[in-house]
């Protein structure tokens, strides 16, 4: 299995899996006020998703979250880069991430430099399917070039388009993880099925709307973790 750097690899070795919630709101306190009710919990990982980022900047959404997160938990900005992928490794890094996220679709150059910039900074390259035809010669690909995450990904729009939710991809998660990565799954999970995604083979479950959308964004989020106990993804010590 591929090495994750920095934070949040320590805490993917610590508890075998994670649970990144997915912040894809336009407003930072919206952001805000649901990374604060999140639990303290290791395992929780706070997502600065694209939409937030687009909206107030990389720097904001970032800062924010890392403010709530302290330095115990880790920040990915879901920056979904397709060129200059340095210097957007470099932005986040100095913006306090501990992940982006490149298009498997972009080209080699892309990813290669962003790996590079992101190892001054300890942080971790995601590399996104979301486009990809064939996720598995993608992955290949990826892997390849030491990319750090592999990122199943299907898209809302997609999602509604097609009736399809990433947990439907089970299969494709345990070959995935065959192929030596490790897996991220995202794209309309509930999260009384994480635990089933990481006995798949997965060990970072990205959940948004499920959590952020829901009544009591808090109770969601610990019924996750639930689920991530049932799969045993306990954190030693």
């Amino acid at each position: 299995m591929a090495r994750v750097p920095g934070r949040l690899g320590r805490v993917i070795e610590e508890c075998d899996a994670v649970l990144q919630v997915a912040l894809d709101t336009g407003s930072l306190w919206e952001a805000f006020r649901i990374a604060s009710l999140m639990p303290s919990d290791r395992r929780i990982v706070l997502e600065a998703g694209t939409p937030l980022i687009k909206s107030v900047g990389l720097y904001d959404a970032v800062g924010v979250l890392r403010g709530v997160a302290g330095w115990d938990r880790a920040v990915v900005a879901d920056t979904k880069t397709v060129d200059a992928g340095g210097l957007e490794a470099r932005s986040a890094g100095e913006a306090g991430a501990d992940a982006m996220t490149v298009l498997s679709e972009a080209h080699e150059a892309t990813i290669k430099e962003a790996l590079e910039a992101s190892e001054a900074y300890g942080i971790a390259v995601y590399v996104d399917l979301i486009l990809s035809r064939n996720p598995i010669e993608s992955a290949r690909r990826a892997l390849g070039l030491g990319s750090h995450v592999i990122l199943l990904h299907i898209g809302v729009d997609a999602q509604k388009a097609l009736g399809l939710t990433a947990y439907e991809l089970r299969g494709l998660v345990k070959k995935l993880s065959e192929e030596g990565a490790t897996v991220a799954v995202a794209g309309g999970i509930k999260p009384r099925e994480a635990g089933v995604l990481i006995d798949s083979g997965a060990s970072i479950v990205i959940i948004g709307g499920a959590i952020t959308r829901a009544g009591d964004p808090r109770s969601a989020a610990l019924k996750a973790l639930e689920a991530l106990d049932d799969a045993g993804a306990r954190c030693k010590g």
